[in-house]
């Protein structure tokens, strides 16, 4: 028996051979392809101390330990599995007693097949929620990652990000889609690879750029074409969608998509199946989907530039990524990454990276995030001449960057105060005394790159600090 983690995995208690195996087929039939059988009720308690198990069907009417006595010792140890009963009794009160001790639902055999499938999927639903509600409050650092190994291009240390991993492991086997959503340059390519690592599915991770398709274009690269759809098809071409048979497809810029492929979207999304241009016959998909986007689609469906229906598809299960800003932690171990990598790429020795220039990137906003990281480091590493690398470089590009953004260094202050200009409205002094106090916090002391932060030279910051000193 696998014993392997899978949020999908369906039990079924029961007895009957013939019953067990039908329900089986049923739900196999309905894409739910890890299904577990379990004929001997003694052996449940043992099943589920050793696997994780989604949703369990439970027979009332079973030898060695009925259902009824089970449910309570069920509920009691996993109340996170929502348990099915099932029985040939149509009795209110025996439904109303298993209610009373945690049953989910309760069906009366002969069971049809419609009830069966839209119960479990209510169930399977009800508890991915539960998994993504415990892991996005879990307070301080979650529990151990299952598979370290599928996050390792993703460089982090942030307990947020970390966070965002265990929700991904337990939405990556879910047949539903999953939106990546966060600003420009946070990785979430990387993230939806994961996703496909972390799914089981053999098939191939295939990307594609969907911002600024239109309808026909859109069709033709994802669903393909038949001879002699339109002028110049002179042969039957498979789209993308048939590439990622077995396995994932992500679209990228998902926001950007037109009007009339999100139509065409939607369709596939909803019914799992497509119509290659030319064709009037549907074609099946294997393929999951992952999309991603820096865009705002609240905003764009107030806009009506993009469909409700389709957002609440894609984000049956979603993975908001934090800016770099908002996990400073980071910049160390990332900058660590690319120096090793850059130096590698452009055939140089690993040049040293000076404690001062962890301060000064740590005091950047990065509004280009992880990417603009990189390409800061990669373009260091090319200009610099010693062995250890060098500040100017980097100090200058991100006054530069400041200056054109008309930004100081974003952040809050070490102990949290703000400047109020509400009455007594401070004084010059005050003001100059708070901020070049801040500065030489943020600096750890190297007026250097304090002086740097504040816009004015060493020599400056010095005199203007034997001054306050001199007043003090």
């Amino acid at each position: 028996m696998d014993l392997t983690t899978d949020p999908s995995r369906i039990l079924i208690v029961d007895d009957d051979p013939v019953t067990t195996e039908l329900f089986k087929t049923i739900l196999e039939a309905h894409d739910r392809k890890n299904v577990l059988v379990c004929g001997d009720s003694r052996e449940v308690m043992g099943i589920l101390a050793k696997q994780s198990v989604s949703v369990l069907l439970l027979d009332l009417n079973m030898p060695h330990i009925s259902g009824q006595e089970l449910l309570p010792q069920i509920t009691s140890e996993h109340p996170e599995i929502p348990v099915i009963i099932l029985t040939s009794e149509d009795n209110v009160d025996t439904a109303v007693e298993c209610m009373k001790f945690g049953a989910f639902d309760f069906m009366a055999k002969p069971i049809d097949r419609n009830r069966l499938v839209n119960a479990v999927s209510h169930a399977v639903k009800i508890r991915e929620l539960q998994d993504e509600v415990y892991i996005l409050s879990t307070p301080g650092e979650v529990v151990d990652l299952q598979d370290p190994d599928a996050f390792g291009e993703i460089i982090t240390v942030s307990p947020n990000m970390r966070k965002i991993f265990r929700y991904l492991e337990a939405a990556a086997r879910s047949p539903k889609a999953v939106l990546v959503t966060g600003e420009s340059g946070t990785g979430k390519e990387l993230v939806a690879r994961v996703v496909h690592r972390l799914s089981g599915k053999t098939g191939d991770f295939v990307p594609v750029n969907v911002s600024g398709l239109d309808d026909t274009i859109f069709s033709d690269t994802l669903f393909g074409h038949t001879r002699g759809a339109f002028t110049g098809a002179e042969s039957q071409r498979a789209g993308l969608i048939e590439k990622a048979s077995g396995g994932t497809l992500f679209l990228d810029e998902i926001g950007d998509l037109q009007m009339g492929a999100q139509v065409k979207l939607l369709r596939l999304l909803q019914e799992g199946e497509y119509y290659p241009l030319g064709s009037d016959r549907a074609h099946r998909s294997g393929a999951r989907i992952v999309a991603a986007t820096n865009a705002d689609l609240h905003q764009k469906q107030k806009d009506g530039t993009f469909r409700k229906d389709l957002y609440y598809r894609l984000m049956a299960h979603h993975a908001q990524i934090p800016p770099l800003r908002e996990r400073r932690e980071d910049i160390p171990p990332l900058a660590q990454h690319f120096l090793t990598e850059s130096a590698a790429a452009l055939g140089r020795p690993k040049p040293g990276l000076p404690r001062e220039l962890i301060v000064l990137l740590s005091n950047y906003a990065f509004p280009g995030n992880v990417r603009e990281l990189q390409s800061v480091i990669y373009d260091a590493v090319s200009r610099n001449e010693g062995g250890t690398l060098s500040v100017a470089h980097i100090r200058d590009y991100l006054r530069r960057q400041q200056e054109h953004n008309g930004a100081m260094p974003q952040g809050t202050t070490a102990d949290g105060r703000n400047i109020s200009y509400a009455e007594p409205f401070p004084s010059l002094k005050e003001v100059e005394d708070f901020f070049i106090s801040e500065a030489l916090h943020r600096a750890e002391g190297n007026q250097s790159l304090a002086a740097s932060m504040l816009g004015v030279s060493q020599s400056t910051l010095s005199r203007r600090l034997r001054k306050s000193s001199e007043e003090g």
